[in-house]
């Protein structure tokens, strides 16, 4: 599978994770959706309570877990997060987030897209 200009996520790299079983990418990037969505909250509340140790901690796992999932904007925007410092503007890591946020409805809609390829008839050659 080669890595579509727009895709959210790395084929070449979820495939090989999945070693090719389309139903295992689909849980694994669920489970990433999931997960993403919990630590953004974490990162939300960090934010209010001023825990910036807690902030950087969440998106170094961001950071982390979307590198291994193939989720590569995802993980570039964990990556800005992480490389600012308590001195930036809350509005810069609330951005942040919110660029994050829709780049995981992307990856929504690619597990929707990826599903629907399962239930698709197949069709049989005569």
């Amino acid at each position: 599978m080669n890595q579509q200009p727009d895709s959210p996520v790395n084929l070449e790299q979820l495939s090989q994770i999945s070693e090719g079983d389309i139903e295992f990418e689909i849980e694994v990037l669920q489970v990433y959706v999931e997960d993403v969505s919990q630590r953004i909250e974490k990162i939300r509340d960090a934010i209010t309570r001023d825990d910036w140790s807690k902030i950087m901690g969440e998106a170094h796992h961001l950071k982390g877990s979307s590198a291994n999932v193939g989720a590569l904007q995802i993980q570039t925007l964990a990556g800005q997060l992480e490389k600012l410092d308590a001195s930036q503007d809350q509005q810069k890591i609330l951005e942040i987030i919110d660029d994050m946020l829709r780049k995981i409805q992307d990856v929504e809609l690619f597990i929707h897209e990826k599903s629907a390829t399962l239930s698709a008839p197949k069709k049989i050659e005569s």
